[in-house]
């Protein structure tokens, strides 16, 4: 069965007659993709560099399937670097050899090869795919995956509004959701940015572009501007390393990302190029336009956060957002101004249609490195007789920092008051083992360890042959190495053992966790458990939020700790890591062998492939 590559079919309702007509093929005839990688001039930003496209398109096309569907995707690697594609967010379940991390699940695609992944659409919603070779994220190999839901999904609809007619017509927006990628780009290609931070010791924080769907400028802020965004921990940051203002392209220079990270290591500026933190040359690409028709009444968006290191506030001028779905999976819905995004979030949202106009879709960093914003459009058309001419001036939500934009902004999505939609898949109140993990800078300020020690994405990369699942090592057990026994509960305590320390988005490949309790200070007691006994108000057991990835508190000037619980269901070996692809490089990254008690068997096909 052929893979709807989004343009490529005419129609959802075609889509489902195709399904239905071909069910009784279904278990035979999977799903079937085929991406052809290669590496070319693009210029998504209006200034050309060889890049990552998929199928000849950046982003790479949407994956469009349906829930219970056997999937086949056929990676064909035409770069002259090895590489390998992950599956964000898709659990695996029984096929970890197709979640895509080079060294631990899989062998890599070298140049002129194939590899074809195999899973089973187990889930709904938004997901995405991506590299997850060296730095090859911020080199543009991703794109969107749609998961359609299963009639018998219930969804919270009826939660936005009870009237027929308005929830018939949120419905249909839902059933043909819009992807919506945002991306941090920058103009050097990742394999000169490894050796460079290492030449230099220092964390290249700077990017040149926030990306649209692909697409996007290089916009050159006056120092006046740029000194009236700057907030008060960014001024202190400047101060520290006596130094007066961020760069022309809105970054702290590079010497005071080092002096705030690593203050006592020497560091060499001179070896960087200056358009990595100072040059700012303008340029001008194209703008993504989302376009609806007042009619319709709602626009259904997923957005999908594929940053190398931002985290963005994300609003639309004069539209309120429904969140109706995290990370792929519905919640009750919270109506909000803006949203917050990071790197691997995935943010199902609906939006009323109510005037005919162009709208401003506003992204910017609030990343303490760097201030840089964008903007796409929504074009609603109006219906005979309108004119988008008579439409009201339009009223952002945020400024070009991503705070509120007046008083009146005071709605931004809650994580900790996200809840499960029903029927909720409840967490254990107690757990089988916990692990707590020592998050620190370990020696430079690109030298990152998610647990005292490094384990740099790298050394996965080259792992001697065969990779872990292929060759366990059941009881392994070191900083950067756990195991864990089917059926169980584990919980996993992020503790900040250095600070300043950023919040880092923490991702699990494999299954997803609960968000369970937070707090500052340091973390003494033996157990979750003891913890819960002390201070019940810094935990929730109840509906506590469920994603496959999570921020970590941030840490100024002490300790600061994050609780997150799973339930071990899926043998295999996973990548725990932060997805800011400067600190999975550094460092920062853990691997779990789940389940040593059931490990899977590998199919020989991915045992024998090299």
């Amino acid at each position: 069965m052929a893979g709807f590559l989004r343009g490529n079919w005419p129609s959802l309702l075609v889509a489902v007659t195709t399904l239905l007509s071909s069910s009784a093929a279904k278990e035979v005839e999977p799903r079937r993709f085929e991406l052809n990688i290669t590496w070319e001039q693009n210029a998504p930003n209006g200034r050309a560099r060889e890049m990552i496209l998929v199928n000849g398109q950046f982003p790479g096309p949407t994956l469009e399937i349906f829930q219970g569907d056997e999937v086949e995707v056929v990676v064909h690697n035409k770069m002259p670097f090895n590489t390998t594609v992950h599956f964000h967010g898709i659990e695996q379940h029984l096929t970890p050899w197709s979640d895509g991390t080079p060294g631990l699940s899989q062998r890599q695609i070298q140049p002129d090869r194939s590899f074809i992944y195999r899973w089973t659409a187990t889930q709904y919603g938004s997901y995405w795919y991506h590299a997850h070779q060296k730095g090859q994220l911020d080199d543009g190999l991703y794109g969107p995956i749609i998961i359609y839901p299963s009639e018998d999904i219930a969804a919270p609809f009826d939660l936005i509004s009870s009237d027929p007619k308005t929830l018939h017509d949120i419905e249909k927006a839902a059933r043909n959701p819009t992807p919506l990628i945002l991306s941090d780009f920058r103009h050097t290609p990742s394999y000169e940015v490894e050796p460079l931070q290492r030449e230099s010791n220092v964390e290249f924080t700077c990017y040149d572009s926030i990306l649209f769907n692909g697409k996007g400028s290089v916009d050159c802020w006056s120092p006046e501007k740029i000194a009236s965004l700057l907030s008060t921990q960014q001024k202190g940051f400047l101060k520290n390393a006596n130094l007066t203002g961020f760069t022309p392209k809105g970054c702290l220079p590079g010497g005071a990302v080092a002096t705030v990270l690593s203050p006592t290591v020497p560091i060499d500026v001179s070896v960087i190029p200056s358009e990595i933190f100072d040059v700012c040359v303008p340029s001008t690409g194209p703008q993504e336009v989302i376009t609806a028709h007042e009619s319709q009444k709602w626009l259904a968006l997923d957005l999908i956060g594929a940053f190398g290191i931002f985290t963005v506030s994300f609003s639309i001028d004069s539209h309120p957002l429904y969140i109706y779905a995290v990370d792929g999976e519905y919640i009750t819905p919270q109506r909000v101004d803006a949203v917050s995004i990071t790197n691997g979030d995935r943010f199902s949202v609906l939006i009323p249609l109510t005037t005919p106009g162009s709208f401003a879709i506003r992204a910017a960093s609030v990343s303490a490195a760097q201030l840089k914003s964008a903007t796409a459009s929504l074009t609603v058309q109006g219906g005979p007789g309108s004119t988008n001419s008579t439409a009201p001036p339009t009223v952002p939500s945020i400024l070009d920092n991503g705070l509120p934009a007046s008083p009146n902004v005071t709605k931004f999505f809650s994580q900790p008051k996200q809840k499960q939609f029903h029927p909720p898949e409840l967490v254990q109140q107690t757990s089988d083992q916990i692990f707590k993990l020592n998050m620190r800078i370990s020696g430079t300020s690109f030298g990152w360890a998610l647990n005292s020690s490094l384990l740099p994405i790298s050394t996965l990369d080259w792992a001697a042959d065969p990779v872990v699942l292929f060759s366990p090592k059941p009881y392994a057990a070191d900083n950067v190495t756990i195991y864990t026994f089917n059926d169980t509960w584990v919980d996993l305590v992020f503790i900040t053992g250095t600070f300043p320390m950023p919040p880092h988005p923490i991702h699990k490949h494999g299954n997803k966790m609960w968000l369970i309790g937070s707090g500052t200070g340091p973390f003494p007691w033996a157990t979750v458990d003891e913890a819960v006994q002390a201070v019940p108000e810094k935990f929730n057991l109840v509906d506590p939020p469920r994603r496959d990835g999570f921020v970590t508190l941030a840490a100024q000037t002490e300790p600061t700790w994050t609780v997150m619980r799973y339930h071990v269901t899926n043998p295999g070996a996973w990548l725990l890591h932060c997805h800011i692809q400067g600190h999975l490089a550094g460092g920062m990254s853990l691997v779990i062998q789940d389940g040593v008690d059931r490990w899977p068997v590998v199919p020989d096909e991915y045992l024998e492939y090299s």
